[in-house]
């Protein structure tokens, strides 16, 4: 027997040879029509109170940078208070994991950052499934990374330089904030082996550079752009897959380089089980408020790139980016803590 519950009650129907395909169809429209009905009731009722926006990062970091931006043009639009919850620690693991254990009812969101794609190489467990637990909805801003160079080192674009470090193997080095991976990856796929210097933060790496001190760094485009204008560092590329809107005349790398790409984004993420509908319609709010010229400027002037895309194309970059630093982990014989 069959039952497709409806408004008006139960209804069953015995199940024979020449009714089979009928039922098997009417069931599944039936099923289809109810998830349909409840994703639209969680579209419709939200957001029905104020919005938990978890940042997993300390205030005053582009995160909150990114947070501050586009919450007033969504609380307009939602009607509805936007509560910003920092929720700092263990390489983000703690905020996410708050998020991940939420009522996925769109309101408690997560706002994150490339860490999110890091955590699986750098910790052994977490308690929640990157994969899984985590609903993308949409990147929020993305922030091309550039390798620059001291005016001394003889190497212009990113064929030169991998020439050079072919020629130099093991004797050259090239400072970085935060995570090393993304020297490791432009080892590995350009078959050399440039040795990684940890630097707190893009103050004290520039200084080194520019004084000298080191021949190559890798930041945030916006940590670079002024001493490559002035000629005090020359820019090999950028690190996005196109030419940054933040620094149009420069190279690409991966131009020289193919596959190779370092950026940091911010992106929106809800609880698993979240419904499509409401993931769908937060998405297109939040895409909305990015197109607004003030919002779109505000974002460019912190270094970021106004995205909005869409939950399939953030999942997918997850995804992608997940599996692309394990296998460089996996070269470099990092080893998860």
């Amino acid at each position: 027997m069959i039952e497709c519950v409806t408004g008006r009650g139960a209804v069953a129907a015995s199940v024979d040879p020449g009714r089979r395909s009928h039922l098997h169809s009417s069931a599944i429209g039936c099923a289809c029509g109810l998830l349909l009905a409840t994703g639209s009731a969680f579209s419709q009722s939200f957001p029905a109170k104020p919005i938990r926006l978890v940042i997993p990062f300390a205030v005053g970091g582009s995160s909150d940078a990114n947070a501050r931006i586009i919450m007033p043009a969504l609380t307009e639009r939602w009607k509805q208070q936007i509560v910003l919850d920092p929720r700092p620690g263990a390489g983000t693991v703690i905020g996410t994991d708050l998020v991940a254990k939420s009522a996925p009812d769109g309101h408690t969101l997560l706002l994150t950052s490339n860490l999110f794609t890091n955590a699986p190489i750098t910790y052994a467990k977490l308690p929640y499934d990157p994969h899984t637990d985590l609903v993308p909805i949409t990147l929020v801003t993305i922030s091309p990374h550039a390798i620059v160079a001291h005016p001394s080192l003889p190497a212009r674009n990113a064929r030169e330089l991998i020439a050079l470090a072919k020629a130099r193997p093991s004797q050259m080095n090239m400072g970085n904030t935060g995570s090393p991976l993304a020297t490791y990856n432009f080892n590995m796929l350009a078959k050399v082996k440039v040795e990684p210097i940890p630097y707190k933060g893009a103050g004290p790496l520039m200084t080194d550079l520019l004084g000298g001190h080191i021949p190559l760094a890798i930041a945030a485009i916006s940590s670079v752009q002024s001493a490559v204008k002035s000629g005090r560092a020359r820019i090999i590329g950028v690190g996005s897959l196109t030419p940054s809107v933040l620094f149009p005349e420069a190279p690409v790398i991966a131009d020289g380089l193919p596959g190779f790409e370092s950026v940091s984004w911010f992106g929106l993420m809800a609880p698993k089980g979240a419904a499509r509908e409401l993931v769908q319609r937060i998405r297109n709010d939040v895409a909305a408020v990015l197109q607004q010229p003030d919002v779109r400027q505000r974002m460019l002037e912190i270094g970021g790139e106004p995205v909005g895309n869409t939950p399939e194309e953030f999942e997918a970059r997850v995804r992608k980016e997940i599996a692309m630093w394990r296998q460089v982990a996996e070269v470099a014989n990092i080893k998860p803590q």
